[in-house]
């Protein structure tokens, strides 16, 4: 036990050389905590791709009155994982959690909490609770250890554990009065039994693709964009104007969204690949050249997004249009090298 706790406490969970893209640090607070909780309990020996692959298939909608749902990619239910929720916690059982190994999620007054970005007081909570999830590592007689989402942190409030800057240390004290008003504790236990079985999962999710790859439909008055079919509808919007209101985070989000399920598909394939590299014909190398150019031009759009976020200029104009498009080529190059892969299910399987 006092070696897993050295080990989960040691551990870079914002480390480069262990997350090339950075990809779990895009997640969103509640999947990022996912991913950190597994980190720190099984390092790197458990693959998270495959826990967190969903489907890829991108769609978006527009309604009758022109309401958008922008880019984004079908979400499957996680058959993976099952979230145990405690509300009305306390420290106590926080700490109960810890002791029993378990990987321990919590949500509290956040916007009371010094160490994050957006702390915020007095903050109003008559609209009700806030929700963020912060993964807990570990306790001691007088410390939390804990692991947040690194855009999320201030850092002049910041303590963190020796050297490692990615574990946060907080003193028992400060939180107890937090957590007497308000505390979620989530644990989550992962079904390794059905985790045996991703290759069927993921096979599943590739014919989906491709059935979907260039689809629309009309469904009670609403227009879905299927694959590239929703990158063309995008390339004709950036002749609209969508200046920069709250559209704009779940525009970037969408598109950190489809992005994220491309690296992970492309790691699971990857490995896919190299366990069945002596009966079939498509390799490592394959994989990676057919996805990396979509990756990083979706990466790309990403940041000149957020760039004319934050200069308040208008998101999607003519020169987004030609980025848009640009992508449907190296759509079309993943639904190539899919399809074949699909051809070989007998073989991965």
């Amino acid at each position: 036990m006092v070696d897993n706790i050295k080990k989960r406490l040691d551990f870079k969970y914002f480390s480069e050389t262990e997350d090339k893209y950075h990809a779990t640090q895009m997640l969103d607070c509640g999947n990022y905590s996912v991913a950190s909780g597994i980190k720190s309990k099984f390092g790197n020996d458990l693959n998270i791709y495959n826990i967190l692959a969903e489907d890829i298939t991108m769609y978006m909608t527009i309604d009758n009155e022109m309401n958008i749902k922008f880019p984004s990619v079908n979400r499957f239910p996680n058959q993976y994982i099952k979230w145990n929720a405690y509300k009305n916690a306390a420290l106590e059982l926080l700490e109960q959690f810890l002791d029993e190994d378990k990987i321990v999620l919590i949500n509290t007054l956040h916007h009371e909490l010094k160490f994050l970005g957006y702390y915020n007081m007095p903050y109003d909570y008559t609209d009700g609770m806030p929700v963020h999830w912060i993964t807990v590592i570990h306790h001691d007689a007088k410390n939390i250890y804990y692991v947040e989402h690194p855009d999320m942190i201030n850092h002049a409030h910041y303590k963190y554990y020796k050297d490692n800057q990615s574990v946060g240390v907080i003193d028992k004290e400060y939180l107890k009065p937090l957590f007497e008003k308000y505390l979620v504790c989530i644990t989550i236990d992962i079904d390794f039994g059905r985790l045996d079985l991703f290759d069927e999962r993921l096979f599943s999710i590739l014919k989906n693709y491709i059935d979907l790859f260039d689809k629309e439909k009309i469904i009670d008055g609403i227009n879905y964009f299927y694959g590239i079919a929703s990158l063309r509808k995008m390339a004709e919007l950036c002749f609209t104007e969508i200046k920069s209101d709250k559209s704009t985070e779940k525009l970037i989000n969408s598109i950190r969204k489809i992005n994220l399920m491309r690296i992970y598909m492309k790691e699971c394939l990857m490995k896919l690949a190299e366990n069945k590299s002596d009966i079939i014909d498509i390799t490592k190398e394959d994989i990676y050249n057919t996805f990396e150019p979509m990756i990083m031009a979706l990466i790309n759009i990403i940041n000149v997004l957020t760039k004319r976020d934050m200069k308040k200029q208008i998101l999607l104009d003519e020169s987004m249009s030609g980025l848009f498009n640009g992508l449907i080529t190296y759509e079309k190059k993943i639904a190539e090298l899919i399809s074949k892969i699909i051809e070989h299910e007998c073989d991965f399987i």
